[in-house]
């Protein structure tokens, strides 16, 4: 669970710094590049502490951490379709989105509650 989550983690940092910096960041699966701006790595940053939080508090078995985790992935998504270049082409990376939350519940949600005796 943690491994996975920080791989995703890692790449998503990777791709949006070098993107900020280079010329673009792509979408997995497609076509589609992004350039963010300035704002957009300032909340990416911000926003990113949180993910970087949640994964630490589930390293440290708090379920409170998968919480954060996903707090901060939606308060970032909704960020990126509202004011970000995502809700553009929304339409076309619905369903890898939705794939994406999805996964994400199950990892950082669901498997802590499952184990919750493990988990505080």
């Amino acid at each position: 669970m943690l491994i996975a989550l920080v791989a995703d983690s890692i790449d998503t940092f990777y791709r949006t710094v070098s993107g900020f910096f280079g010329n673009g960041t792509t979408v997995p699966g497609f076509d589609l590049v992004f350039k963010p701006t300035t704002i957009d790595m300032i909340v990416f940053l911000i926003l990113y502490l949180g993910i970087i939080y949640g994964i630490y508090l589930l390293y440290n078995l708090k379920k409170a951490g998968g919480y954060w985790f996903m707090i901060s992935q939606i308060l970032f998504l909704i960020y990126a379709i509202v004011w970000g270049p995502i809700g553009t082409v929304l339409s076309e990376i619905y369903l890898l989105i939705i794939g994406y939350m999805a996964v994400y519940v199950i990892l950082s949600i669901f498997i802590p509650w499952l184990y919750s005796e493990k988990f505080e």
